[in-house]
């Protein structure tokens, strides 16, 4: 992916980025635009079946370091290298995306959470040379928070998809084209289930901003800033009394910029952001599998 494209389809990234040395930019744009590849299979495949044989095939190809294929070409030419074994796990999570998607509980929200997003935070650290496993822990609930804030936004996007992750647990039954729009009692049961979302982000931004201390000071300022920035757009959708049926909550350029104003000086002041207070809170991981970047709760 080039900058001009990186600028385009990753918005928030592009924004933070500019804090990055060129090489690690390099390479986090190439980590970039491979996700949003992968990404784009799922989304932008009419055909879910034709949507899986590609992932399958990537996934077999990624496998065998098979460089014919031009996106494990990719995957194989970041410096520093990236643990493949991860990437495969985010594949395999947005391979749900090309099925049926009516998320039942919140322990299966999170499960995919984590393959598709908790995923980038431990290929993150793979670029930046990070491998403490405490630090590992807080990069996935960074990556988890970030895609629940993500799920709450496009609550109305994914329904004309056919897809609803909000769980049946937490709303009930209701069917994505019901979204479209709900009853009174269906669109208080989504409001709700929507703020429960941001709760849940919310104990893992805090989770994932206390990692940062182990990440190298350019990079640490990079990683705040895009975290405090996405985060913004869950204030901007409880500013809106969790009502997503409004225009697609986003964060303006103006708003973007008073953020990370805002993050500089958290990053000059609060030592935090330097020093690293620990411990990793397990709970945060129950549930999920025994996969990379877990800390198992037992």
């Amino acid at each position: 992916m080039s900058k001009a494209q990186l600028k385009q389809h990753g918005k928030t990234f592009h924004f933070a980025s500019r804090f990055l040395s060129s090489r690690d930019l390099e390479a986090a744009s190439v980590l970039y635009g491979l996700c949003r590849e992968i990404d784009d299979i799922a989304d932008l495949n009419r055909d879910g079946s034709h949507a899986n044989h590609l992932l399958s095939e990537l996934i077999t190809a990624l496998k065998h370091c098979d460089r014919s294929h031009p996106m494990v070409c990719r995957a194989l030419s970041i410096e520093p290298a990236i643990d493949l074994e991860v990437l495969v796990e985010l594949i395999e999570g947005v391979m749900t995306d090309t099925g049926t998607v009516r998320i039942t509980s919140e322990s299966e929200l999170l499960r995919y959470c984590y393959q598709v997003a908790g995923t980038v935070g431990l290929l993150i650290c793979d670029i930046f040379q990070v491998h403490d496993l405490r630090a590992r822990h807080h990069a996935v609930d960074l990556g988890i928070a970030m895609q629940l804030t993500n799920i709450a936004r496009d609550v109305i996007e994914d329904a004309k998809s056919d897809r609803r992750y909000l769980p049946s647990d937490d709303i009930g039954n209701i069917e994505p084209s019901a979204i479209l729009p709900p009853s009174l009692a269906q669109a208080a049961a989504i409001q709700d289930g929507v703020a429960k979302l941001l709760v849940e982000a919310e104990l893992r931004y805090e989770s994932g901003l206390s990692g940062l201390p182990f990440l190298p000071p350019r990079a640490r300022m990079t990683i705040l800033v895009a975290a405090m920035v996405y985060r913004e757009i869950g204030i901007v959708i409880a500013d809106r009394n969790f009502d997503v049926w409004q225009p697609r909550a986003y964060t303006s350029q103006s708003r973007k910029c008073i953020t990370a104003a805002r993050s500089i000086l958290t990053f000059a002041f609060d030592r935090r952001i330097h020093r690293y207070r620990g411990p990793h809170d397990a709970r945060l991981h129950l549930g999920l599998p025994n996969r990379p970047g877990v800390h198992l709760a037992i």
